[in-house]
């Protein structure tokens, strides 16, 4: 069971480092910050062959750097591919998440610019003035609360009838908005 142990050990640094995109140098460095000033490139090589043994101490220091614990990185395959897959998913819904946010904000700014735009017909008159106003209007045609763009957002995302490709938004997408905001108390 011990050489079981220190096997998945020595197998679950040399992954976790690598799908953190961490040299065996930079593992070597964070080690030596850590206080194993001896540590090297050479030291991590050999552990991740089993060329060498692994203290406790030295452990532990391991897993923290790589995101894991003693634990964790002494499981069987299977669960430690199971954490493995889990951690991964973890990043990629991080990195989605940001990218609602990100894209939130663009909207929360194009929203602003949207507002400041209607400040515009007051400097025409007669016609310009009428054309103007017009274009305000259909720009206010796209002002939404964010929390509604988001619940209609998920709705698109849900739909496999919708075309992912297509960059018009429909009228009745702009309708389904007003109501989302209105069954959720947004307007």
């Amino acid at each position: 069971m011990e050489r079981d142990d220190e096997a998945n050990f020595i197998r679950r640094m040399a992954e976790l480092r690598a799908d953190a995109d961490m040299s065996q140098s930079e593992l070597a460095r964070r080690m030596a910050e850590r206080g194993f000033e001896t540590y090297s490139q050479t030291t991590v090589s050999r552990t991740e062959k089993g060329e060498r043994p692994i203290r406790l101490g030295e452990a532990r220091v391991l897993a923290e750097i790589l995101g894991s614990s003693i634990a964790m990185m002494v499981q069987d395959t299977e669960i430690a591919e199971l954490q493995n897959e889990s951690r991964n998913l973890q990043r990629v819904m991080e990195k989605l998440l940001l990218d609602v946010a990100r894209s939130l904000s663009r909207y929360e700014q194009g929203v602003q610019s949207v507002r400041d735009f209607q400040e515009f017909p007051a400097s025409f008159e007669g016609a310009e003035r009428e054309i103007a106003e017009q274009e305000v209007r259909l720009l206010k045609g796209f002002v939404f609360p964010s929390a509604a763009v988001a619940l209609w957002a998920v709705e698109v995302a849900r739909d496999s009838n919708r075309d992912r490709d297509s960059t018009e938004l429909l009228y009745t997408d702009a309708q389904r908005i007003r109501e989302l905001a209105s069954e959720h108390g947004l307007d």
